[in-house]
């Protein structure tokens, strides 16, 4: 037994007895590899000759040509593309100037704290130059407005709003504008795919893709929308007045506002946007009621125009799924059109004018279809008794 260069004579018998073994347990391995090999083999051919008769075979070979079809690799995407392309012709980001403020601080000393700018996107209505938007994207202390599309800007002015729909709607001078295309958000489903685009932080253009999530989603009080899109794709600070389209291009509804957490808590994937539908009719009355003055102030008040006011707070939620069988009363507002006809927190609202009403955006709905100053009949309950009152509503600015 010689001695292995750098190994003392242990290392060299505990070398010799390692490949001693080796030998041994490698010729074993290979009997058994080749046992194995027959067994497997010989199954493996059975579930082939199986596969084979099934067609499982044929299935997975035309799953992989389809993997391998270039065409069929790049369908989707290209969808996708064209979609975005065409929407990004009439999507327009929005900047709204507010002026700088004075504050006096508690030793009297005056100084200015600087202006502002509010940012949120839009879609272009007409060749005319309309663009429809969301009211909160337009603050009545902003003192100029602007309206970047593509590489340009264009300085625009205020036309009108409906605050109770989130809705309002700014005019450009500019020529060869490409319209919108609406689509009708009636017959969108849930688990469409949608697309939000807009200028989310100044980003002018942003796509973001997902579903829809649910389809009649109340949004709360203090607004009219009935039956919002809740969407997966992500909403953010300044998407608010872009469209939610479709894999078409055609406009579904107008990205309006994201559930937030308390505190630093993030929630993602629970965007909300206004149905087409409902911002179409609403544009068209704010178009409607345009005097081409160039000089309107966005503060003016006459152009959010006067509706019906009841003058009541209700219970409602985005959490609320099944319908009720009325509107139960939070709050009277003192000296309102409620108050006067002597409606209490508790009392259920179930029918306005034979109409029947099963949420605040139902009741909402009839009231702003009627002018200040007109009568209704409200049945309501009242401690499990049914009683009737008429009331004269009220007015205020939209």
């Amino acid at each position: 037994m010689s001695r292995v260069p750098g190994r003392d004579n242990a290392d060299v018998a505990f070398y010799e007895g390692y490949q001693r073994g080796h030998n041994d347990t490698a010729k074993m391995l290979s009997r058994r590899s080749l046992a194995y090999l027959f067994v497997g083999g010989f199954f493996g051919a059975a579930l082939v000759f199986l596969a084979a008769q099934s067609g499982a075979l044929a299935d997975f070979s035309r799953a992989e040509r389809m993997l391998e079809d270039p065409a069929l690799k790049t369908e989707r995407p290209k969808e996708y593309v064209r979609a975005i392309d065409w929407a990004k012709r009439f999507t327009v980001g929005i900047i709204a100037e507010q002026p700088g403020r004075r504050r006096q601080d508690m030793f009297g000393r005056i100084y200015e704290l600087p202006g502002s700018q509010h940012i949120g996107s839009g879609i272009i209505l007409n060749e005319q130059g309309y663009v429809l938007t969301n009211s909160h994207v337009i603050p009545d202390s902003a003192t100029r407005l602007e309206v970047v599309l593509g590489e340009k800007a264009y300085e625009a002015r205020f036309v009108g709003r409906r605050a109770d729909y989130d809705i309002a709607i700014i005019k450009i001078n500019a020529r060869g504008l490409t319209p919108a295309s609406l689509g009708d958000s009636d017959k969108v489903e849930q688990g469409d795919v949608v697309i939000a685009i807009g200028s989310p932080y100044g980003l002018f253009h942003t796509a973001t893709e997902g579903i829809v999530s649910f389809v009649g989603r109340e949004g709360g009080m203090g607004s009219l929308v009935p039956n919002y899109l809740q969407t997966s794709a992500a909403i953010n600070g300044g998407n608010s007045g872009g469209p939610l389209i479709d894999l078409t291009g055609r406009v579904v509804g107008i990205n309006t506002w994201k559930l937030s957490g308390s505190g630093n808590e993030g929630i993602d994937g629970i965007g909300f946007a206004i149905p087409i539908n409902v911002a179409r009719r609403v544009s068209e009355r704010i178009l409607g009621s345009d005097d081409q003055r160039e000089d309107t102030k966005i503060s003016d008040q006459p152009r959010d125009m006067r509706s019906a006011y009841l003058g009541i707070q209700a219970e409602t939620g985005l959490r609320t799924e099944q319908p009720s069988d009325g509107v139960i009363i939070k709050e009277v507002v003192a000296g309102s059109a409620a108050d006067i006809a002597g409606l209490r927190p508790g009392d259920k609202i179930t029918h306005v004018n034979q109409t029947g009403v099963k949420s605040f955006q139902e009741l909402a709905q009839l009231l702003a279809a009627l002018p200040p100053g007109a009568e209704i009949d409200i049945r309501y309950v009242r401690d499990g008794l049914v009683a009737g009152v008429k009331v004269k509503l009220g007015g205020r600015n939209r």
